[in-house]
């Protein structure tokens, strides 16, 4: 019942060690920053698998440090005002207790998308659903990490699975079913 009647989504993007990079990396700058990250169906958290996580990072953060800012009827504008007034300053405190546990620039209405790596669990943006324009991103070594996190939390999750080899994916997908992916 936890999971099905869960009402906000930290819903993970797992992201394997055989990834089309440029594809993932392309997905996850939709999945995460689209609408702000302001819809349920949001990438909250990504987790890459350390042997490329230096290179996700680097082509992750150039991808965001590229996209326009503007208004939603401009041209080419990805990133958007945010709706409500407080949330910008929410964001930025999600930001400040990552960064001060071991950033994004702000207007009256506008966060500017930030990168945080590495997440761990003694983190606000850990457990929070942030709904706004922040990337949490967690490194991983064996894929039950992901999973285990996935499995203690108090969220309803949607996941996204990056990765070739479908005989990795195929078992993942069946440890995933209860869950949409």
């Amino acid at each position: 019942l936890r999971l099905v009647l869960g009402l906000e989504a930290k819903n993970p993007g797992i992201i394997l060690p055989d990834a089309d990079l440029d594809l993932t990396i392309k997905e996850c700058i939709s999945g995460t920053l689209s609408y702000n990250g302001q819809r349920c169906t949001a990438l909250k958290v990504l987790y890459v698998h350390e042997s490329i996580i230096d290179e996700f990072n680097k082509k992750f953060s150039e991808a965001v440090d590229h996209l326009n800012y503007g208004l939603p009827w401009e041209k080419d504008v990805f990133l958007t005002p945010l709706p409500e007034p407080n949330k910008p300053q929410y964001i930025k405190d999600l930001i400040d207790d990552a960064v001060a546990k071991k950033g994004g620039e702000m207007t009256d209405n506008y966060t500017y998308p930030a990168v945080i790596y590495p997440v761990n669990d003694d983190m606000n943006l850990y457990h929070e659903e942030q709904f706004g324009p922040v990337v949490p991103i967690i490194p991983y070594k064996d894929i039950n990490e992901p999973l285990d996190a996935m499995a203690a939390s108090d969220y309803g999750q949607q996941v996204s699975l990056f990765g070739r080899d479908v005989r990795k994916i195929g078992p993942l997908i069946d440890i995933l079913a209860n869950l949409v992916c």
